[in-house]
């Protein structure tokens, strides 16, 4: 007895799987969380596809065709695999599930038949529900701006979890997101939001990565304002653009203060072409084999010079002009290279700033594009 009917166009189906795929577990010994969960919804005429690592969560829709209601998760990878490989007939091919007994589930393409066994949906993890009342409602280039900004700032070292997280504030009608991994800090704000709502909590950055993410694979596909709205409550955060939802867990911890990093005064203030910059820093990199290694950099009113080296394998040196440079001529100071490339790859316009007191105090970098955008980044120790 067929408890389960559903036809859905595999390109629409591919497009709704490459939005939940990452939140698949791959490493859980539950095989449960190795599933997509499938959910019929008649009267709307959708299928819900959802995916979770039990840390963070998503749920999105498509049309459907449905001749029997039900529910049935179906291991993702396979599916993948399945569906890649069904053959295309024209520009559109109907793939059709049914449920059969014993939670197999049959899938039909063109002139092709698979089955698959699957877990029933009754074992798999409830989702929260979201809120809309108590909800936020953000232009979604915006935050996907901010997150860009900052998530990659957030340390990757799991024994600093509170630093994993962004900091997500929204006070008196402003937001402002903040990362740091505790050599470099980058800040990013916003006002003009509603200022009845308050709140503050660290969001986990691989969260927020999906979250910028999805906005970008959505945002051609859902109307020009159409707004991302964010739920925060005491243990999870909630996104939901259109008809697609990320939930994530909140991490519980005391994000440190950030403000009081951020250089107030300057006495050495560089301005260079973004591009230039960015391209001989990478050429920098390349003669580094440590990922924590240092790039020099010698400024004079003419010319940066940009050196670094692996003592007794490779060298680099390359001088590259300066827009204006006001400071100590001569000065030197040394970064590591992934910090300055982070923040030219995530800013645009032709000419950025960076400001200077000493080879041992924190740097701030910025940009006339990005008023709202702060990054510091601490010197690395000057080679000799």
């Amino acid at each position: 007895m067929i408890t389960m009917k559903v036809k859905i166009d595999k390109k629409d189906l591919i497009n709704r799987l490459q939005i939940v795929q990452n939140t698949i577990s791959r490493r859980s010994s539950l095989p449960i969380l190795s599933n997509y969960l499938l959910e019929t919804e008649l009267k709307a005429k959708k299928l819900w596809i959802t995916s979770t690592d039990l840390e963070m969560s998503v749920r999105s829709s498509l049309n459907a065709v449905i001749e029997e209601e039900g529910s049935i998760t179906l291991p993702a990878k396979k599916l993948g695999e399945i569906l890649h490989e069904l053959p295309m007939n024209g520009s559109q091919i109907d793939v059709v599930f049914e449920l059969k007994e014993n939670n197999r589930v049959q899938v039909l393409g063109s002139h092709s038949r698979f089955q698959i066994a699957g877990i029933p949906r009754d074992d798999y993890p409830a989702l929260p529900d979201f809120d809309e009342k108590k909800a936020v409602a953000f232009p979604p280039k915006i935050l996907m701006d901010m997150i860009k900004k900052t998530v990659f700032a957030a340390s990757t070292d799991e024994t600093r979890y509170v630093l994993n997280g962004v900091l997500f504030i929204l006070a008196k009608g402003k937001i402002n997101l903040v990362a740091t991994d505790g050599r470099r800090l980058a800040a990013a704000g916003a006002e003009g939001l509603p200022a009845g709502v308050e709140f503050k909590a660290i969001v986990p950055a691989k969260a927020l990565s999906e979250v910028g993410r999805i906005i970008a694979h959505l945002q051609e596909e859902l109307p020009p304002d159409e707004k991302v709205f964010v739920e925060i409550s005491e243990n999870k955060a909630g996104f939901k653009f259109g008809e697609t939802t990320l939930f994530s867990r909140l991490i519980d911890g005391n994000f440190p203060g950030w403000e009081q990093v951020i250089p107030r005064r300057s006495s050495i203030v560089a301005r260079i072409n973004r591009e230039a910059f960015a391209a001989v820093t990478k050429r920098a990199s390349l003669c580094i084999t440590d990922r924590v290694g240092t790039c020099r950099y010698r400024f004079t009113k003419a010319a940066c010079q940009v050196t670094s080296k692996t003592l007794g394998h490779y060298e680099f040196e390359e001088d590259i002009p300066v827009l204006s440079f006001q400071g100590e001529e001569g000065f030197e100071i040394s970064f590591n290279p992934h910090h300055v490339i982070d923040f030219l790859k995530s800013v645009d316009g032709d000419v950025f700033e960076v400001s200077m007191t000493t080879a041992v105090n924190p740097a701030l970098f910025s940009t006339p594009e990005a008023p709202g955008y702060t990054y510091v980044v601490m010197p690395t120790r000057v080679q000799n």
